[in-house]
């Protein structure tokens, strides 16, 4: 009976997993998008109806369209706070062969010390690389140094030495990063970073949602969805509100003949506070359990012939809490803590309250029907530098 369970599910899983790779949500090195916020005050006006009676209309507090000029003053503004970055990695081909790669994205000057520079970007543009540069005018290319990396934000930093900038005569400015809870939908964006990486470029387009869940390869969080132009290379660039303040870090986008003008950027609130512990710790210490679920539903249990309420493990990661404490593909989690659980949004809730370090006591069903218990270790999601 365990095997065919097993099996039946993951027939089954096949389907849906052919189905979210179709949705083509793709995020790479060099993968960005961007958009900035615009607003201006509009007056009160008087407009003559076609029965020539003049009619007080009352307009918004806010256009949420941003004149031309405006957006040309705000992109020359950042741009001096927007940095190429590229970099070198060590790839195994094919056949084994070991070859150099290279790959560019982009990057934002957050805050600066007596002698260091520090830069906001995507963990996916710099994780493995082998060397860094950032560039600021495109040409000069000055020697960066990682500062640390949380893979489940999809952010990282990276530093320059002052001392190298200027020697080499370059000239930077400290972006200014706004409040990303202020984002309202509709308003203009600007996505600025390092398209195709052939240098620094802005597209303009508006903010389509301001609290998006986005899940991609893994990574989950709360995103600023955007119509901007996307293009390989933006990923860690910067999105620009009328203020010329950073709201997001680009950082993905929908990839599909069927989709068009869908992007995803990193909240400035929360790009900021994991960058400071970046800087501060070299980590994000973040509990880990290492498994991949999906919430069971009506559906689920008519196919499957159960009638159990939980979340079903669809991957344990091999050497992971999770697995060292014997929980195995298909299980299905029912409790954390003595707490039901019914979606897979609640565990990753409960696993973020805790500390690594901590255990966790689980209960789970195995086979559809045999009622099981165990404790698991959490670890930190993260390595240490």
């Amino acid at each position: 009976r365990a095997k065919s369970y097993k099996s039946s599910i993951a027939a089954g899983l096949a389907g849906v997993i052919l189905c979210g790779t179709a949705m083509g949500a793709s995020i790479g090195v060099g993968i960005n998008l961007s958009k900035g916020l615009a607003s201006s005050k509009l007056a009160s006006t008087t407009v003559q109806t076609e029965n020539n009676s003049a009619n007080s209309v009352i307009q918004t507090d806010t256009d949420l369209v941003t004149p031309q000029s405006s957006i040309a003053k705000i992109v020359n503004d950042v741009d001096s706070a927007v940095v190429n970055v590229n970099i070198k990695a060590t790839q195994t081909g094919y056949f084994n062969q070991v070859y150099e790669a290279t790959g560019a994205g982009s990057g934002i000057i957050y805050k600066e010390t007596d002698d260091k520079v520090y830069i906001i970007t995507n963990n996916h543009v710099v994780d493995n690389a082998t060397s860094c540069t950032i560039s600021v005018d495109g040409t000069t290319q000055v020697e960066a140094n990682l500062v640390g990396k949380d893979a489940s934000s999809d952010l990282a930093v990276i530093s320059v030495d002052k001392a190298k900038l200027t020697e080499k005569n370059v000239e930077y400015t400290v972006a200014k990063f706004g409040n990303s809870d202020n984002t309202q939908i509709g308003e203009t964006c600007i996505a600025m970073g390092n398209a195709l990486g052939e240098g620094k470029t802005a597209t303009v387009g508006i903010v389509s949602s301001t609290n998006k869940k986005v899940n991609i390869d893994g990574t989950e969080y709360n995103a600023i969805q955007t119509d901007a132009a996307i293009n390989p290379g933006n990923s860690g660039g910067a999105l620009v509100n009328s203020d010329g303040e950073i709201i997001g870090v680009n950082s993905a986008k929908l990839a599909s003949t069927t989709i068009e003008g869908i992007g995803y950027a990193i909240p400035s609130n929360q790009a900021k506070e994991v960058a400071d512990q970046l800087i501060e710790n070299g980590t994000v210490k973040k509990a880990y359990l290492g498994i991949s679920s999906f919430t069971i539903n009506d559906q689920f249990k008519q196919m499957y012939s159960i009638n159990v309420d939980g979340v079903f493990l669809r991957n344990v990661e091999e050497g992971s809490p999770a697995a060292e404490a014997g929980l195995q593909t298909t299980d299905i989690i029912t409790a954390i803590d003595g707490t039901n659980v019914t979606s897979a949004e609640q565990v990753s809730e409960i696993i973020k309250g805790h500390k690594p370090g901590d255990q966790v006591h689980i209960d789970f069903v195995r086979n559809g029907s045999e009622k099981m218990e165990t404790t698991a270790t959490l670890t930190n999601l993260n390595t240490d530098f």
